[in-house]
């Protein structure tokens, strides 16, 4: 409305804060990428892994009790390497082609549809800086993300507990699972979602920027398996995106014990630390790139 029509009138109420400002930017837009019946057949896909696992989890306890105690917690060894094991399986080279595929076709468009739309200008018309909006874009991603991660893995945890139960010195373990689950879910979204966010910041095309962040996150444990073949060498292994997840995870968990039966599985051979630090690192890099991105934008 323009300051010199007749029916303008100056607002005179509280201006909100700025973690308000940011907080309306991330759930506005968490609840436009998040929309549409499309979401909910990818987002079911996307947690195959574990939603069978916990369908299993449920059905078993049913019809089959002493399977329960007798696979999970004989077999697996107990919960926290229950959940390191589903973590280790949803992220694995075969399958984390589905959270990466959900991640970056939900996020694609966080910044680009604000660009093709101009609602840019809008953004920045208002007392909001740069790196509020980026900071608000990068929390509905990783809201987005946490439906690839947080969400199933949790529930998959609360399905657990209730069935096994918790008593005497099992409730530390409880925890500290919790919490593992918690930080582990958190460096995945980090590390996937800033990628995916300044790829959705280059370009107005949303789909470009959803291929390109596939490509970027996808390609190199492709190439990496490849020159495995032919070179044998443990620092080849770092450019696995899914190897330096599982490492990472490992080393969150404490290294459990992940012998199946008698028979280790799921352990990792990388470095958890050196893992964790380039994942942050990554992140870190692709956020600070998301936010210069924008300050060098113009709008009009």
């Amino acid at each position: 409305m323009s300051v010199f029509n007749r029916s303008y009138r100056e607002y005179k109420g509280e201006i909100k804060g700025r973690f308000f400002k940011i907080w309306s930017i991330a759930t506005q837009t968490f609840r436009v990428q998040f929309s549409g019946k499309k979401i909910i057949f990818l987002l079911i896909l996307c947690n195959l892994p574990v939603i069978s696992f916990t369908l299993m989890l449920i059905f078993s306890a049913i019809f089959f009790p002493a399977f329960v105690r007798e696979f999970f917690l004989g077999g697996l060894g107990g919960v926290d390497a229950t959940m390191y094991t589903i973590i280790n399986f949803s992220f694995n080279p075969g399958l984390i082609f589905l959270p990466i595929v959900f991640i970056c076709a939900l996020n694609s468009g966080t910044i680009a549809n604000d660009k093709k739309n101009n609602s840019l200008a809008l953004y920045f018309s208002r007392p909001i800086t740069r790196i509020d909006y980026a900071i608000g874009k990068a929390l509905s991603v990783y809201m987005v993300s946490s439906f690839v991660t947080f969400v199933p893995w949790f529930v998959f945890l609360v399905t657990f507990n209730l069935l096994e139960g918790v008593s005497g010195l099992a409730i530390k373990t409880v925890i500290m699972t919790y919490l593992s689950t918690f930080a582990s879910g958190f460096l995945i979204v980090f590390f996937m979602g800033s990628i995916v966010l300044y790829f959705s910041s280059i370009s107005k095309q949303s789909v470009l920027g959803g291929i390109l962040s596939i490509l970027v996150l996808f390609l190199p444990s492709l190439v990496a398996s490849l020159i495995a073949e032919f070179i044998e060498a443990d620092w080849i292994q770092y450019f696995s995106i899914a190897l330096i997840i599982v490492a990472a995870v490992f080393l969150i968990f404490g290294s459990p014990s992940t012998s199946m039966f008698g028979m280790n599985f799921f352990e990792s051979t990388l470095s958890g630390g050196v893992a964790i630090t380039l994942m942050i690192t990554i992140g870190i890099i692709f956020l600070l790139m998301t936010i210069n991105r924008l300050y060098r934008e113009e709008v009009s």
